[in-house]
């Protein structure tokens, strides 16, 4: 049978759709379509030419560059001092990351490609960087082609990606606020994709940091709305007969 749908519209108007990718194909892909971008910035001059390539892609594809929104990753750790948040990072990153996990989780750049079956003390397998066409494929071919340039083993390889990388929110509540504050206003993104491995850890970041976000006027103390939408400050979108009231 066809007929009209007997469920009530989202109050959202169309659900939020969340992009992630770096290709210039995933840049194009998701100032096309995206209301949300999901990316990774080393620096804040990394995160400003992402920031500005996409918002004017957007434009270009006459969108309003104001209603997508680039929310790069930040793993935050937070101590008493900065000495011992960069402690904390170091201890939580050797105890999250041992060899077998990082084996393990190789694999999800390449589709999950199972790495397992290669002597890990041989040449870096490159045929698995087939298994990305449908997936990470830039990353993956990134660690592929490092892996090449440097002869590394698969082992090798293995332990270089699993080594840490001091990350930029990383201090006592005063120092993160300060940087956290510094992308924002430097325009390198409109939001943080939050990482936070350890509940002691979040609550240090929501009892300690947040207050003094607020106190920068950068972070909000009450939601304005009651959808996902509202809460991200994105529009409706308007579809032909839906500006009339139908469906």
């Amino acid at each position: 049978m066809v007929g009209p749908l007997n469920i009530q519209r989202s109050p959202q108007g169309q659900p939020v759709i969340f992009q992630a990718g770096d290709s210039q194909q995933g840049r194009e892909l998701g100032a096309a379509t995206a209301d949300v971008i999901f990316t990774h910035a080393a620096s804040i001059a990394q995160g400003q030419a992402f920031y500005q390539d996409v918002k004017s892609r957007a434009e270009r594809l006459g969108r309003n560059p104001e209603q997508i929104l680039v929310l790069p990753g930040a793993e935050i750790y937070v101590g008493d001092t900065d000495e011992q948040a960069r402690e904390i990072e170091r201890l939580y990153h050797h105890q999250d990351h041992s060899f077998e996990l990082a084996l393990k989780e190789f694999g999800r750049n390449f589709g999950w490609h199972d790495f397992s079956q290669y002597d890990l003390d041989a040449p870096f397998p490159q045929q698995s960087l087939e298994s990305a066409r449908s997936s990470f494929f830039t990353n993956a071919k990134r660690i592929a082609d490092q892996a090449r340039e440097k002869g590394f083993s698969l082992r090798q390889a293995v332990e270089f990606g699993r080594q840490l990388r001091p990350g930029a929110f990383v201090g006592t509540a005063q120092t993160v606020a300060a940087k956290m504050a510094e992308w924002f206003e430097a325009r390198a993104l409109d939001g943080f994709n939050i990482y936070i491995g350890h509940p002691g850890q979040f609550r240090r970041f929501t009892q300690e940091v947040v207050p003094l976000l607020q106190e920068r006027g950068i972070y909000r103390s009450a939601y304005e709305g009651t959808t996902l939408r509202a809460s991200l400050g994105l529009e409706i979108p308007r579809f032909g007969a839906l500006e009339d009231g139908c469906l």
